[in-house]
C-alpha cells in the first residue's frame, strides 16, 4: 500500500502513518481515499465541533489501516484490524496513541464504542471521547466509498446547531455511497448530538 502511494498527494498526517508502519490492506486505494475524505471531513469540522488537534493524525493512520483485517477474514475483520494495529509498533506513536488508532479502527463498522469491549475499556477515560469523534467521522468517510470505485471527489460539511449537512461531490450520482453514508451516520448522530443530511452534488470538473 505505502509504495503505491503518491508521496506528493499525502499532508503530514499521511506522511506521519507512513512512516510508522507498514501496514497492508487488500485495497490500497480505497484505503487511501477513505484516508483523504477524512482528513477533508476532519478540517471542515475541527472548529465547529471542537474536536482536539491530536485527533487528525489517528485518524489519517486509523483510516490507512481500517481494512487490515480482511486479510484473515472479512465478517469480523474490523476486530482484527484492532488487533494488527494494537499489536504494531508504531514509530512515532506511543503506546496510548497505538491503542486509540486500534479503537478508532475497529469502530469503522457497525459496532457502538461499550466498556464491555476490552480494547475500548483499556483506554484512559480522557481518550475515549476523541476515539468516538474520529471513528464517527471514519465511519462516514468509509461508507463514502462504499463501492470501493473511488467516486466522490470531496465532501463539503456545513455545521448548524442541530444539523450537519453534508454535500457529496462526485461526478455522477453515488447512490451507494449516499445510502451507506446515511445507514451508517448513528455513530455521528449520537456523538456530535446533530442530525445528518447528504445530497450529491456534481462535480463539473471532475477529480482534482
Amino acid at each position: 500500500m505505502q509504495n503505491g502511494a503518491d508521496a506528493a498527494t499525502r499532508d503530514p498526517a499521511l506522511e506521519r502513518a507512513f512512516t510508522a508502519a507498514t501496514i497492508t490492506t487488500p485495497d490500497p486505494e480505497h484505503s487511501l481515499h477513505v484516508a483523504r475524505l477524512s482528513l477533508q471531513l476532519v478540517d471542515q469540522l475541527a472548529e465547529p465541533l471542537a474536536l482536539p488537534a491530536e485527533g487528525r493524525d489517528l485518524l489519517a493512520a486509523a483510516a490507512l489501516w481500517h481494512d487490515a483485517g480482511q486479510r484473515f477474514t472479512l465478517p469480523e475483520h474490523h476486530l482484527r484490524s484492532f488487533d494488527i494495529i494494537s499489536n504494531e509498533r508504531l514509530h512515532g506513536f506511543d503506546d496510548e496513541d497505538r491503542l486509540a488508532i486500534a479503537n478508532i479502527a475497529r469502530y469503522h463498522r457497525q459496532s457502538t464504542p461499550e466498556l464491555e469491549h476490552t480494547g475500548y475499556r483499556n483506554l484512559r477515560r480522557e481518550r475515549r471521547p476523541l476515539v468516538e469523534q474520529m471513528a464517527a467521522i471514519l465511519r462516514l468517510a468509509e461508507a463514502l466509498d462504499a463501492s470501493h470505485l473511488q467516486l466522490v471527489d470531496r465532501v463539503v460539511a456545513r455545521v448548524s446547531p442541530g444539523l450537519v449537512e453534508f454535500d457529496v461531490v462526485a461526478a455522477s450520482y453515488p447512490t451507494i455511497e449516499v445510502e451507506r453514508a446515511q445507514a451508517r451516520g448513528g455513530l455521528f448522530r449520537q456523538v456530535f448530538r446533530r442530525e445528518t443530511s447528504f445530497r450529491w452534488r456534481r462535480d463539473v470538473a471532475g477529480s482534482a
